[in-house]
């Protein structure tokens, strides 16, 4: 008779991975999706000359931090740089955007974040 303890050791091994793959997928998508948010914005700014993300002192990063009925909420942070003109004065700008999202099965959602406004006033 074989013990079942060996099937019972490989199948925690597989969830366990099948639970780590799933975390990073996450991660990778939510940061995605928060750069694809950072760059809509500063296209958008007419006031900036250049701009970048994943640049500056800000290390990109994400972590998942709770679990919802359909998916995991992740907690990513987006370096930006960029370069505007301030009364004259050229002005360099080495920030990074907080947000928190939803990550399912079938989407991202940003639920929360710092707002990307790099132009003050901003353009009504």
């Amino acid at each position: 008779m074989v013990s079942g303890r060996p099937l019972g050791v490989v199948l925690a091994l597989v969830v366990v991975l099948g639970g780590v793959a799933a975390v990073t997928t996450a991660q990778q998508r939510a940061l995605r999706a928060e750069e694809a948010h950072v760059v809509d914005h500063l296209e958008r700014a007419p006031c900036l000359d250049e701009w970048g993300t994943s640049e500056g002192a800000v290390t990109k990063r994400a972590s998942v931090t709770g679990l919802t009925l359909f998916g995991v909420r992740a907690r990513v942070a987006m370096p930006y740089a960029y370069r505007v003109e301030v009364d004259g004065e050229t002005v360099f700008a080495d920030t990074s955007s907080k947000a928190v999202y939803e990550v399912t099965v079938v989407g991202t959602r940003r639920v929360a974040g710092d707002e990307i406004a790099p132009c003050w006033p901003p353009p009504s």
